[in-house]
């Protein structure tokens, strides 16, 4: 079965307008685009755009290769094969996971940039061409906000929706977590954008993109990395008789050995923020080579 089961494009009529409610900034393009990545190195996100009429899928490099932390160096491997999770949940009430395991060639965007571009072998969302998530970062400003989508600790959420079709059936579809951010800085680091966000990441959002703006504005301009991670000191257990309201007076001291004192220890923990790489080198790798399956109303003409 091909992967254009993904989504039916019926469902996503669901929704009115662009965006999901009236205070969200991400669109149906955005979110009806992302989906969930399984790789022998674990899950994440991954999200499909359209370039030049031309179906792509962005998501991190470190899911195929598990370098969080450090250079994302050179992917070699011109094929992969990786598991999405279809949005479109088998079973009555949804529990059913719904695996599609597809191949895909690999554009590399450039060395140490932790985005791969996989290019299905055929179209494996059914939308029409102008349903499509607009790629780029010329509006986006320090100091706003931002939205990013992905699937913590490799989970999604459900909902039962209508089918536009069919009054009387409803579907039960997979959804990417939104979660909010602020533009913190863009750094150049050997001609590399990378984009500092101010929010909180977690495991699973690996591969996602970053939204700014909304409706016919919305612009995907960076795809989730990873987190900088915090060095935190653990503290010790206090001592027996400490942090009481009234303080026990010291013991006497006993002959022998005493226990040792309890060495200090580093944890890193999540500083909140979160590292993000700017998209513009996928796209230019792309433009170069454009390898993607077409649009059948492309094709036609």
């Amino acid at each position: 079965m091909r992967m254009k089961a993904l989504l039916f494009l019926s469902t996503i009529l669901f929704l009115s307008g662009h965006s999901l409610g009236q205070s969200a900034q991400v669109t149906n393009g955005a979110l009806f685009r992302t989906f969930m990545i399984e790789t022998n190195f674990g899950r994440g996100t991954t999200f499909s755009i359209d370039v030049d009429n031309r179906e792509y899928w962005i998501t991190a490099k470190h899911m195929f290769t598990g370098i969080k932390a450090g250079p994302a160096g050179v992917f070699n491997t011109k094929r992969v094969q990786a598991n999405i999770l279809s949005q479109i949940g088998d079973g009555d009430e949804g529990h059913d996971l719904h695996w599609m395991t597809e191949n895909f060639s690999v554009i590399d965007p450039g060395k140490d940039i932790d985005i791969l571009v996989l290019v299905p072998d055929h179209l494996l969302v059914d939308f029409p061409r102008d349903f499509t998530l607009r790629a780029g970062a010329k509006d986006v400003g320090l100091g706003g906000d931002c939205e990013f989508l992905g699937f913590p600790y490799g989970g999604g959420w459900k909902t039962k929706i209508q089918d536009a079709k069919d009054p009387n059936k409803e579907n039960w579809v997979w959804l990417p977590y939104i979660k909010h951010c602020t533009p913190s800085a863009r750094l150049q680091e050997k001609g590399v954008g990378i984009w500092v966000l101010d929010g909180i990441n977690n495991e699973g959002f690996s591969g996602g993109p970053v939204l700014y703006a909304t409706g016919p504005k919305q612009e995907v301009f960076a795809v989730i990395s990873g987190f900088h991670q915090e060095p935190l000191e653990v503290l010790p257990a206090p001592n027996p008789g400490e942090n009481q309201t009234s303080s026990i007076p010291p013991s006497p001291k006993l002959p022998g050995t005493k226990s040792k004192e309890p060495g200090k220890e580093i944890v890193n923990a999540n500083s909140g923020f979160i590292i993000a790489f700017d998209i513009e080198p996928a796209i230019k790798a792309i433009q170069n080579d454009p390898i993607g399956p077409l649009r059948p109303e492309a094709s036609s003409k």
